[in-house]
């Protein structure tokens, strides 16, 4: 069998060092060719000299997509992938050393299955503050981290693989890519590509399984540890349920809603109130207004353009 490693990097030249340094590690299954490709979504610091120092070490291929966004570089991949199994990590991840047979494994086991994902634990920079960590949980997507259970099976509903740790086999997904609606462009904190990704896939009834040995940690670093980051995630992730539903329906003013900004002055007064009177959830009301903000911003952008000159529009 041969497999493919695809890595999306931008600007991140230290951590990449850190993740191609783990991928040096990685125990190989007999049988199986691996082929390790960065693509370089036009990087100004020095991730093409870090790749280039791994030349020796992996059997790695430096590829540059100049079209800015993660949806571009994750759809480059697909196009010169030659891998039978095609793995997906992150710029900011330490991979397991039996990561790769984990998923070589599963595949074998589920030969009905198109995509896989796995166990992703946070790595952080420092000891984080009290309010995250005792809401681990509710920020799991914003800390890139997934534990659904410690069995391996198909997916629940509504659950699906984060681009940090997944797989894909080639020929369930052939002729399929990612939408660049979605997905992130510089700091725009726009994501949901994977699951938009794995949600067409599913339609066309392909199957998901979750592989909790395919174990990868994702580095969460101070900057992310902060309510400012909370603020953006989950603005883009209002952004992002936007992009994926069209302009949102109801009386509008100023070019969105007006329950959205209901919404958002009932979030954000609740969120005051709370932290006022110490109230353990006031997190909860502070990412409910994050995501009104989202929706307001996004469905401005919307109805600010041309239908045809929309994110991802035809």
């Amino acid at each position: 069998m041969r497999v493919t490693v695809a890595i999306c990097t931008w600007n991140r030249a230290r951590l990449l060092a850190l993740t191609l340094g783990r991928m040096s590690d990685l125990v190989i299954p007999a049988g199986v060719e691996l082929e390790l490709l960065v693509i370089n979504n036009n990087s100004t610091d020095s991730t093409e000299q870090v790749v280039a120092g791994f030349a020796g070490r992996l059997p790695v291929r430096h590829i540059i997509e100049p079209q800015q966004g993660q949806s571009h570089a994750r759809n480059r991949a697909l196009a010169i992938a030659t891998g039978d199994l095609i793995l997906w990590t992150d710029d900011d991840v330490l991979v397991d050393t039996n990561w790769i047979a984990a998923y070589v494994d599963a595949a074998a086991r589920w030969p009905g299955a198109g995509y896989f994902g796995g166990r992703i634990a946070p790595r952080y920079e420092h000891e984080p503050p009290t309010w995250l960590s005792r809401n681990e949980k509710i920020l799991s997507g914003m800390l890139v981290a997934e534990d659904l259970s410690p069995v391996e099976g198909h997916f629940p509903p509504e659950e699906w693989p984060f681009g940090a740790n997944m797989a894909f086999r080639r020929s369930a997904v052939n002729g399929i890519q990612f939408d660049p609606k979605f997905g992130l462009i510089g700091d725009n904190e726009i994501r949901n590509d994977e699951t938009d990704y794995c949600r067409r896939l599913q339609r066309t009834g392909v199957a998901g399984v979750w592989v909790p040995s395919a174990f990868v940690q994702h580095w969460v670093g101070k900057d992310r540890m902060t309510l400012g980051y909370v603020r953006r995630y989950y603005q883009g992730y209002g952004r992002g349920k936007v992009r994926a539903a069209g302009p949102s329906v109801g009386r509008a003013a100023f070019g969105a809603p007006l329950w959205a900004y209901r919404a958002l002055a009932d979030a954000t007064l609740r969120y005051l109130w709370k932290r006022v009177r110490r109230r353990e959830d006031w997190l909860l009301s502070y990412i409910d207004a994050a995501e009104a903000r989202g929706l307001i911003i996004e469905n401005r952008a919307q109805r600010a353009v041309p239908s045809g000159a929309r994110p991802g529009g035809h």
